[in-house]
């Protein structure tokens, strides 16, 4: 009775091992499509590691299975500069990637972007900040590089409806 039940163990465990084995050998394609911008992006899925594809090469082959980016850099050339953004989430429709065996899946990220205010009130006090937000509904950091320095912080005009100009001045960084 114990070799039987020792054969079925062993049996079950290479079952289970093989099965593992097919389903990471399952591939499948990854393409950006960043509307002429160059793009970085790291992908986690789950304990199997970590993946590196970008929008310069060919679609990017990797597992079949669910993705999640974990950081993405968009590098733009407009004249002789280049701008730079960069983005750890949150994601918008990024938020989780599914691959499918023997598919190719286009990722549209990126430009053109949309700036957001934010405005935040404290008593007598106005904040106003603003989000970069992507294609895809990406979330990037406010600070952009202009080639590979930080930016000067944008301006700002606070408008009325008949156009008049209430209030005018910089972003400041911090």
């Amino acid at each position: 009775m114990k070799k039987r039940d020792i054969w079925i163990s062993v049996a079950i465990i290479a079952a289970a091992v093989l099965l593992l084995f097919l389903s990471l050998q399952k591939k499948g394609r990854l393409q950006i499509d960043a509307g002429g911008a160059v793009t970085t992006m790291r992908l986690s899925n789950s304990w199997l590691g970590k993946t590196m594809i970008s929008s310069e090469a060919q679609p990017s082959l990797v597992s079949a299975r669910l993705h999640r980016p974990q950081w993405l850099n968009v590098l733009m050339r407009q004249g002789s500069d280049t701008w730079q953004l960069e983005s750890r989430g949150p994601w918008g429709q990024l938020s989780t990637i599914t691959v499918k065996s023997n598919d190719t899946t286009v990722l549209k990220l990126g430009p053109p972007f949309q700036i957001k205010p934010k405005v935040l009130f404290t008593g007598t006090k106005v904040s106003i900040d603003f989000n970069i937000i992507g294609k895809a509904g990406e979330h990037y950091y406010n600070v952009i590089t202009q080639n590979n320095k930080r930016a000067p912080a944008p301006g700002v005009k606070i408008i009325d409806q008949d156009g008049s100009v209430l209030a005018s001045g910089k972003f400041e960084y911090g």
